[in-house]
């Protein structure tokens, strides 16, 4: 198989490539025909440089069925980002699904060190799907206590999508402050916890945003 790209978003195949460790940014071109042109990787320099990229080639043909040519990754190695080592990342620590017969609500908890946060969505319809969105509304929710007033996150689509094997959700959030709008888009694998997964693909989204503006608090 050739390193065609078309039946996959560049997004999907991006986050693919994250999951490798040791990689901290990428960034997928394609060309007019929808074949992989040029890679570009930001890693840690912790790892063999053609260690990750032997490990970038395998997770595409194995999970996306794409033969890629090594010679199309370009990989520059950086030090770790401060952010990540002061441990601002924000956490899933609980999902919880209450369903009655009227109602059903979806809470969750997000945690940054001893710090927690919640939040919660609920409405009248009760199948899995309706389940999936109240996690990713009541996630949106947690994020916008734990920013306080420095903006808000906003969810724009939740979207169920196959990638190969895999089945995972896709967000795009928009986060709103007085400078503008920034898009911000996650992924997350769904296993067995569809609402978990949900909420993890929102929260995949915003943190990297999140550890900049927790920064700026000095938290």
């Amino acid at each position: 198989m050739t390193a065609d790209a078309q039946s996959f978003s560049p997004m999907l195949l991006e986050q693919l490539i994250y999951q490798v460790r040791g990689v901290q940014g990428a960034r997928l071109i394609t060309d007019p025909q929808g074949q992989i042109d040029e890679i570009h990787v930001v890693g840690t320099p912790q790892r063999n440089p053609k260690q990750i990229v032997r490990d970038i080639e395998s997770i595409l043909y194995v999970r996306g069925g794409i033969r890629l040519d090594h010679r199309k990754i370009s990989l520059v190695q950086v030090a770790e980002r401060e952010a990540a080592s002061t441990g601002r990342r924000l956490q899933l620590l609980e999902v919880s699904i209450s369903a009655g017969e009227e109602e059903t609500r979806v809470e969750v908890l997000l945690g940054l060190q001893e710090q927690r946060f919640k939040g919660s969505s609920a409405c009248g319809i009760t199948d899995p799907a309706s389940r999936s969105l109240l996690a990713a509304t009541a996630t949106i929710e947690a994020l916008n206590r734990a920013i306080g007033a420095q903006g808000s996150f906003r969810l724009e689509r939740l979207q169920r999508q196959p990638l190969g094997e895999l089945d995972t959700f896709l967000t795009h959030l928009s986060f709103v402050l007085e400078s503008g709008l920034e898009i911000l888009l996650g992924v997350s694998i769904v296993r067995e916890d569809e609402a978990g997964a949900a909420a993890r693909a929102v929260l995949d989204a915003a943190n990297r945003r999140v550890e900049r503006l927790l920064s700026n608090l000095n938290i």
